[in-house]
């Protein structure tokens, strides 16, 4: 039986402050050079606009008018790399959505490593409270933030002149939210919402099948007008989209080389198959034979993989 995987922990490095410049440095690993900060006293609006390694965030940041949010005193930032934005989202989809995923990561006070224990939950400018992983030390000074809901903290505890920079490897959003602002999903979240299925694609541990916009227009668009009416989908929809949602956390690595069947939100079971020489996953392979196309797209509340195939109970 497939069991839920956590995110592994990773030790993280402090950043190292230049007597020039501050420095982003990511100590005895291999990671994304994060590139300098310029100024010998940054703000932490001047992390996010400064240094190369934080440019997707900042692009957002600036699209959705945020920066003065980064300005503003007490605060702690959780900062995703660009790769944490794999696969890109669209801000210009959702404003309303980007702004309140980029204040997901944006928490009011200063939180170092020092203060905050393993499980704490702290409460974000928008969005449900976020889980912390620490190492606890003998002492509090030795704590090392390792976690924030399912993204590792890759570097910690950089002194900014308003507050505080943990970053992570991340993107701290929902199901929903990260489907939202992600072009290739933006059908798929828009027939959730209109399902009235968020609540459950926003909470518990989940795995979503999400079929991509050509997936979906393939199955559903009759017309060929290149979108989905409401007239178009089948009466039980609800019941297809759930049928691509499990009530568990399983990386598409995790899926095993045998046909193994599991439960779906809707009830009913889908098969998935792993080939071991490829690392393909697909899903009911006697039946639609969909492909994930986008694998491992890690959510808050579990994970993401894009299918090209949409999927009938």
């Amino acid at each position: 039986m497939m069991t839920a995987i956590a995110t592994p922990r990773v030790r993280w490095s402090r950043f190292v402050l230049g007597l020039l410049a501050v420095a982003l440095v990511l100590v005895g690993c291999d990671s994304e050079d994060l590139g300098d900060a310029e100024q010998v006293d940054p703000s932490i609006g001047d992390y996010v606009a400064q240094v190369e390694g934080f440019s997707t965030l900042n692009g957002a940041v600036q699209e959705v008018g945020l920066s003065g949010a980064l300005e503003a005193d007490g605060r702690t930032l959780f900062a995703p790399l660009n790769s944490a934005f794999d696969p890109a989202i669209d801000p210009s989809l959702n404003p309303g959505v980007a702004e309140k995923v980029i204040q997901h990561h944006l928490v009011e006070g200063t939180q170092p490593s020092s203060s905050l224990s393993d499980g704490q939950s702290i409460t974000p400018l928008a969005g449900r409270d976020l889980v912390v992983g620490v190492d606890e030390g003998e002492n509090a000074e030795d704590n090392i933030i390792t976690s924030v809901n399912r993204a590792a903290v890759t570097n910690a505890d950089a002194s900014a002149s308003n507050g505080l920079v943990h970053v992570v490897d991340g993107l701290l959003a929902d199901a929903v939210d990260r489907a939202t602002l992600t072009p290739q999903f933006s059908i798929f979240a828009r027939l959730v919402k209109e399902a009235d299925l968020e609540g459950p694609l926003r909470t518990g541990s989940r795995t979503v099948f999400a079929p991509t916009n050509s997936a979906l227009l393939e199955a559903f668009d009759d017309n060929e007008n290149g979108e989905i009416e409401s007239g178009e989908l089948p009466s039980n929809a609800a019941d297809v989209l759930q049928y691509h949602v499990l009530d568990s956390v399983f990386l598409a690595e995790d899926v095993p080389t045998s046909e193994t069947d599991v439960v779906t939100l809707e009830g009913a079971a889908v098969t998935v198959v792993r080939d071991g020489a490829s690392g393909t996953v697909t899903i009911n392979p006697s039946d639609e034979g969909a492909s994930v196309s986008v694998a491992n797209v890690e959510v808050d509340n579990g994970v993401i993989h894009g299918i090209d195939t949409v999927l009938f109970p």
